[in-house]
């Protein structure tokens, strides 16, 4: 469990196989996490009937039938029961790389990361990307997840990949889900999701024509108007790597050029790459490559 002074944060090696971060349940009222919590990976629900009560950054929001919503990470959220009310909700927790190693599938959905990660931080009118979905739709999320708690539960031969393809069908489905409700939002809402979209990219870039700089993770961050935390975890999903290994990554291969591009001592290049201790820069360095700075100028020269 991940340090935090008001409510616990739970890391997903806590609630997910750390191999394949995938898990798919049902919740009722007997079942309901009633504490106020948030969890390091992606959680999406969906109401299969009834109706319940769900708190998000201190706002409740009514849930029905046919709704579909995300919590993502580090949100701290809690379920509550309605008066004389039962329900069936869907729970699918799950990290990134449990539908692509190589977040790639993520990267090319800027919808679902708009609804699932992005707009759940700005939107002050609704801060919950609930969706209600049409008739028809609910239907096929209805199948798709019934198929996901079969291969879940009976986990026969080939159920990692075929949970893999129904979740990668859900995620598609909840893009365009998400693109035909945003089209209904103002445009103010609309400016303020293409505004920190924009700011986490821009982030990115930042750290690759400063990366020769003593970059600090909460610095970087702010400019991408996220948390530390949440920032770093964005990174993962779109690049594959956290903000470490991102700016090692940046500053290896700006360090490769160097090698091969310049007469500049391996010191020099190390101070130019941003690292302060040629010690620290070798080791990086071998452990990115598998060879030292030298063995790497020597070969490619």
């Amino acid at each position: 469990m991940l340090d935090y002074p008001d409510y616990p944060i739970y890391a997903y090696k806590e609630m997910l196989d750390e191999e394949f971060p995938f898990k798919i349940e049902i919740r009722q009222p007997s079942t309901m996490n009633r504490i106020l919590h948030a969890h390091e990976h992606l959680q999406l629900c969906y109401m299969m009937s009834g109706s319940c009560l769900h708190w998000a950054s201190g706002r409740q929001y009514v849930l029905t039938k046919g709704d579909l919503f995300s919590i993502p990470p580090f949100q701290e959220h809690r379920l509550e029961p309605r008066e004389a009310m039962d329900f069936v909700m869907v729970q699918v927790d799950f990290m990134p790389h449990a539908v692509n190693e190589n977040f790639r599938d993520f990267a090319q959905m800027p919808t679902f990361i708009d609804f699932a990660y992005i707009r759940p931080l700005i939107s002050e009118t609704d801060l919950l990307p609930k969706i209600t979905l049409p008739a028809a739709t609910q239907t096929v999320v209805e199948n798709l997840l019934s198929v996901l708690l079969t291969e879940w539960k009976e986990r026969e031969e080939g159920y990692r990949l075929a949970i893999k393809a129904e979740l990668l069908k859900l995620l598609v489905i909840t893009g365009r889900q998400y693109k035909r409700y945003s089209q209904t939002q103002s445009q103010q809402e609309r400016q303020k999701v293409a505004i920190h979209r924009e700011a986490f990219f821009e982030a990115i870039t930042y750290m690759q024509t400063h990366y020769n700089e003593d970059l600090h993770l909460d610095v970087v961050a702010a400019k991408a108007l996220m948390a530390p935390s949440y920032f770093s975890h964005m990174l993962k999903l779109t690049k594959g790597k956290s903000y470490i290994e991102l700016l090692s990554a940046i500053r290896m291969q700006a360090s490769m050029e160097l090698l091969t591009g310049t007469d500049l001592s391996i010191t020099e290049i190390a101070t130019r790459v941003g690292y302060n201790h040629i010690s620290h820069f070798n080791r990086t360095f071998k452990k990115h490559t598998g060879v030292t700075p030298g063995d790497y100028r020597k070969h490619q020269i």
